[in-house]
């Protein structure tokens, strides 16, 4: 990096050197030349002070093998050449022996910081930089080794990173100035995992899938209270009946379609107010769906909603604070004759750090459970109808709880509030209520040379949610660990149990959903992330 920093200085200083030679050819003895111009001697000294300059750089970098210090050093110093030289300015530009003045150098100079490939604010110093992936800790131990990210709350995750970010950067004793720190942060995974199921006791099938290609880009500035966000991802869906492209064709390699799964602009300064304001397409703050295993858990499938919308929110910077946010928007399914902005949501919380025990606990109300994405993919109805007889709002508890930063318990429920029209969704005759809960206990402890490791538990049940497509509980075991550095292999075994084949789901039209047999699916699946 200290070459790229010294060329600009070391070819400015060559081409002064030049610029002066024929005023240094006629020196006397004492080294001073008695026929120089005013303007001459003011270039010398020019170039004098240049070369102070740049020996005190090389001292400085050969010095500190930080890259940090050293960007702060240069920075500093690039902008302190101007003030020390006083040139005056170019005479006249038709004389051929003033090709260049002293303050042409020093503009030279100070134009480094507007053409360099680098942010000397940020760390990275490069205007696009790599990593770490939003929501997963580069470093896993204890409550961090939650591998299966939900997505939701990406905004405060964010916000929280630049807040740490400006931190650092005071604590370098760096000046921020607003035009100079705009800086692309690209992430990204790529999940590759190979699987054994079992349907009921019939024929088994075996696959090996690139489940989760993801690439985020973050945009920090150039105020410090704007950031964007946007996320491209790939379907690994087979094209033929996918429900958005039809096709003849079941070579899943065909589709691979990329698109836009985030987007969103976020108003915030974390390390100057709590409040903040986001607008875009993102998953609302309904549930947060932490799970340490590979599977979904079941109520994130029932009621993760991903709409575009406008919040408001607050999240207070003490280590024992609470936080909330309220959003509106536009759902797909509506109970009035056209589609309106008529529906929304609140979430609040509390967060707390004793030490040996932390948590997180909260809970949050939407308008509608039927715009969530698994009641839009999951129910027949949703898809071919936006329009229900009547909403259904749905209420979310939460609670996850580390102890000893080994022992991690995560508890989640969703249920709606009331039941949906039978012409919209049933069970057994009548309009249907679905809700789910999911019960984790997880233990972290280091194996092979301290690599984090940990071995989790976990529970899970629905209520009338046959229609969507969920089994009647569900009971896993996890083993995650992380070999190598921004990576996380996992080993899960899912025992799914689904409902009798008494019961009975209808959509509209009292079309019967398929009858499941009350046996028991059975899953193995390995995954690899690697996360940049």
């Amino acid at each position: 990096m200290s070459i790229y920093l010294l060329k600009p200085l070391t070819a400015t200083l060559l081409l002064a050197s030049f610029i002066a030679t024929p005023a240094l050819a006629a020196t006397d003895a004492t080294g001073t030349n008695p026929h120089a111009s005013s303007n001459q001697k003011s270039l010398e000294a020019s170039v004098a002070n240049l070369e102070k300059e740049v020996a005190l750089l090389k001292g400085e970098l050969k010095k500190d093998n930080n890259a940090k210090s050293k960007k702060s050093y240069v920075h500093k110093n690039i902008k302190s050449i101007g003030p020390k030289t006083n040139m005056d300015p170019p005479s006249d530009p038709a004389d051929p022996t003033n090709k260049l003045t002293g303050k042409d150098i020093v503009k030279l100079i100070s134009e480094e910081q507007t053409y360099l490939p680098f942010d000397l604010d940020v760390p990275g110093q490069a205007f696009v930089s790599t990593g770490p992936y939003i929501g997963v800790p580069i470093q896993f131990a204890g409550t961090d080794l939650i591998i299966n990210s939900p997505s939701v709350n990406t905004d405060v995750q964010l916000l929280g990173i630049r807040k740490n970010i400006i931190k650092q950067l005071q604590a370098m004793g760096n000046e921020l100035q607003l035009p100079y720190h705009s800086h692309l942060l690209l992430s990204g995974i790529i999940e590759a995992q190979a699987n054994y199921f079992n349907h009921g006791g019939g024929p088994s099938t075996t696959d090996i899938d690139v489940t989760n290609v993801s690439l985020d880009a973050t945009i920090f500035g150039p105020s410090d209270w704007l950031l964007g966000f946007i996320e491209f991802t790939y379907d690994n869906s087979s094209p033929k009946n996918n429900g958005i492209f039809e096709s003849t064709s079941n070579f899943r390699t065909l589709n691979s379609r990329v698109l836009v799964n985030k987007a969103f602009i976020t108003i915030g300064n974390f390390a100057q107010s709590p409040f903040y304001g986001t607008v875009g397409q993102y998953y609302v703050p309904f549930g947060t769906y932490s799970t340490v295993m590979i599977s979904d858990p079941l109520t994130k499938s029932l009621a993760r909603t991903k709409a575009r919308a406008i919040q408001l929110g607050f999240q207070q910077q003490e280590s024992n604070a609470f936080y909330g946010a309220a959003y509106i928007f536009r759902g797909d399914s509506h109970a009035n004759s056209v589609a309106k902005v008529s529906t929304g949501g609140l979430n609040l919380g509390y967060k707390f750090d004793g030490g040996t025990v932390k948590g997180n606990f909260g809970g949050g109300v939407i308008a509608n459970l039927a715009d969530s994405v698994g009641m839009q993919l999951g129910n027949t109805e949703f898809q071919n109808n936006e329009q229900i007889t009547h909403r259904v709002p749905a209420y979310n508890a939460r609670g996850t709880l580390s102890l000893c930063s080994h022992l991690d318990l995560i508890g989640e429920f969703i249920t709606a509030s009331t039941r949906f029209n039978p012409n919209d969704m049933s069970f057994n005759g009548h309009g249907a209520k679905p809700s789910a809960f999911d019960l984790e206990a997880a233990y972290s402890f280091p194996i092979l040379d301290n690599k984090p490791s940990s071995i989790g538990i976990g529970y899970a049940k629905t209520n009338q949610a046959l229609a969507v497509g969920l089994p009647l509980t569900r009971t896993s075991l996890v083993f995650n660990t992380s070999l190598l550095r921004n990576t996380l292999q996992s080993l899960e075994l899912r025992h799914d149990r689904q409902y009798a084949a008494s019961d009975r789901a209808t959509g509209a039209g009292n079309v019967n959903a398929p009858r499941e047999t009350g046996k028991a699916d059975n899953a193995i699946t390995a995954q690899f992330d690697y996360y940049f």
